[in-house]
């Protein structure tokens, strides 16, 4: 066999990885010069074998998908005797490479706390996507997760992924020898039970707290093997390996690694929400020039930061700065008008038609709006002016008007705390409360203890 397989109408540069059944070869297209990846079979293991299958299912799995932090497939080619995909080459390192030059290097923690923000809201919105099109992925490693010298982070390695409903199913799927990474799995993928998205979100956990730890959150010491400590031991907290994380985000971090799945986010589109919440107004433009400073500052070489071509958070600026005028503008015009047919008049039909709270307006008279995060330890209802809300360990950010407003919280076990809060628009307010547990109860651990399974 050559050591460059015929991919026509791609060249080989070179291979750039390999396993026991597949090797990965950097390519380009002979007419449009276009760089791909191509992971293809090894010559050995037949067309008829069940990893032949998984490959060409990979396949299958990343064409129903289109979403800029998902690996782009071009094309599934089988020319007996071998089989291969052409996916989009990314100029860039795996997150497997980034931690081990950096351990190298002896920095630790890998990445600042607003560039794992940023990472894995990326990722997480890739899994969000992934999920929605009925998709596991399975196998949320640093080896599948590929950083652009950009910024932009792509969700790679498909092989292990299985249709949601296939989970049904108990038997594990067969995979390539050596496959698994322990220490990113699941406690019910150690258990080998069926698993959901909820499993996706505790291997993402597993990487986020590496980042900012600078180790797995479950390495087992001594003859404690990584799938016992994942099964049984709870992860060093956060803060004390890493002063600099904010206290959200390390909630975020260990709602994920919750052992027992109904107490970990509810999708990955929640927790999406929590982490645009921990990066704020950031979380609307480009994250990928906030992955790329925390490589740069981890010492891997990126394109300097001289000026370049105008980006979309430079639009995004522009948009709001444009919009503000406008409003302001506005607002003059509303003033005049009002001043014009009587501020009485209009402050009299204000009272009269507004049953609730005083509430603030912006220039243009709509409700002005800012959100509440509440989080209770270990858990609580939220109600909001006597209204039920959500139920922490972690809620989800509430949107609520501009003004005064009293949060209670409740557990069986703890007498109610009570707040009032002055929420100002535009404003992200969190509210951390420990509750005061009177005792020990059936209800302690968590809103759904004790529920049956």
């Amino acid at each position: 066999m050559s050591d460059a397989p015929d991919f026509e109408p791609y060249v080989s540069l070179g291979r750039i990885e390999s396993g026991p059944t597949f090797d990965v070869y950097l390519a380009r297209h002979v007419s449009l010069q276009r760089l791909v990846w191509i992971k293809v079979l090894r010559e050995h293991v037949p067309l008829s074998s069940p990893f032949a299958g998984r490959l060409e299912r990979e396949g299958q799995f990343l064409a129903r998908l289109d979403h800029v932090n998902v690996v782009d497939i071009i094309d599934c080619v089988r020319r007996p005797p071998r089989l291969w995909l052409v996916l989009e080459a990314i100029d860039g390192w795996s997150l497997a490479d980034v931690i081990a030059q950096v351990r190298r290097a002896g920095n630790k923690p890998i990445f600042d706390a607003r560039g794992v923000a940023a990472l894995g809201l990326q990722l997480a919105r890739a899994l969000a996507h992934t999920h929605e099109a009925g998709i596991l992925h399975g196998a949320i490693w640093p080896q599948h997760i590929v950083v652009s010298k950009l910024g932009l982070c792509k969700l790679t390695g498909f092989s292990l992924a299985e249709n949601v409903e296939r989970q049904r199913e108990t038997a594990p799927p067969e995979s390539e020898p050596g496959a698994f990474e322990p220490a990113y799995l699941s406690p019910e993928q150690v258990r080998e039970e069926v698993i959901d998205e909820r499993s996706d979100l505790f291997s993402l956990g597993v990487v986020m707290y590496e980042l900012l730890a600078g180790q797995r959150p479950f390495q087992g010491a001594g003859e404690s093997s990584p799938a016992r400590a994942i099964r049984r031991e709870a992860p060093e907290p956060l803060g004390s390996r890493n002063p600099d994380v904010s206290p959200e985000l390390e909630r975020i971090v260990q709602r994920c690694l919750e052992k027992q799945r109904e107490r970990r986010f509810d999708s990955a589109g929640q927790l999406v929400s929590a982490l645009e919440h921990v990066l704020g107004s950031e979380a609307l433009a480009d994250l990928e020039p906030i992955v790329a400073r925390a490589l740069a500052a981890a010492g891997l070489a990126v394109p300097s930061a001289a000026p370049s071509p105008r980006t979309r958070a430079d639009e995004l600026r522009s948009m709001a700065a444009a919009r503000g005028l406008r409003q302001s503008l506005g607002a003059m015009f509303v003033l005049s008008a009002v001043l014009m047919v009587g501020g009485a008049a209009l402050h009299a039909w204000l009272d009269s038609s507004d049953t609730g709270p005083r509430r603030a307006t912006s220039p243009l008279g709509a409700p002005a709006r800012g959100e509440l995060l509440v989080v209770a330890d270990p858990w609580a209802h939220v109600f909001v002016d006597g209204q039920q809300l959500d139920t922490t360990p972690f809620a989800t950010p509430i949107v609520l008007p501009a003004g005064i407003h009293h949060v209670r919280l409740e557990h069986p076990n703890a007498p109610p705390e009570r707040r009032e809060i002055d929420l100002r628009s535009g404003q992200h307010l969190l509210l951390d409360i420990a509750m005061r547990l009177r005792h020990a109860g059936p209800d302690a651990g968590g809103p759904d203890a004790g529920a049956a399974p």
